[in-house]
């Protein structure tokens, strides 16, 4: 069979303290490799607010697993969601290459534009400083010329 690549998000209770958050993703990726499918990348998104309850609940904790997977496992995986009480919602979607291929380009640049915005900060706080400490500089000696000058 050929494996395809999909992203599965997933919305943990938001209640749960984050030792028991690992415990979970590791449960899921010991599943993962249990039956054949190959754990690409699990991105832990974080805490978030929910933008209306589920289960009464009002946070959760949203995970990405990246995965390549036969598309006949997927419904396994999906009922093994179902059947986690501490899951309150999921979405596993199939990425085409030319998508996959859109989105590393797409943080690919998003990190080359983060660099560039931290290396432009950078220099405009040392820019900052140098004109503070000469800013400094020249006022002590200028008090030290009227201490003189008093004298």
């Amino acid at each position: 069979m050929s494996k395809k690549f999909y992203e599965s998000y997933v919305i943990f209770d938001g209640n749960l303290d984050d030792s028991a958050i690992e415990d979970l993703i590791k449960k899921y990726e010991s599943l993962f490799s249990k039956n054949e499918v190959e754990l690409q990348n699990a991105v832990r998104i974080g805490r978030k607010r929910l933008s209306y309850e589920i289960r009464k609940k009002q946070n959760g904790y949203y995970v990405c697993f990246e995965i390549l997977s036969p598309s006949s496992l997927i419904t396994k995986i999906e009922r093994a969601y179902i059947l986690d009480d501490s899951i309150l919602r999921y979405l596993t979607i199939y990425v085409s290459p030319k998508t996959r291929k859109e989105k590393d380009e797409h943080f690919k640049n998003k990190a080359i534009m983060q660099a560039k915005f931290e290396d432009t900060k950078a220099k405009e706080l040392k820019a900052e400083t140098e004109a503070a400490e000469a800013k400094e500089s020249n006022t002590a000696g200028k008090s030290n010329d009227k201490v003189l000058e008093k004298n």
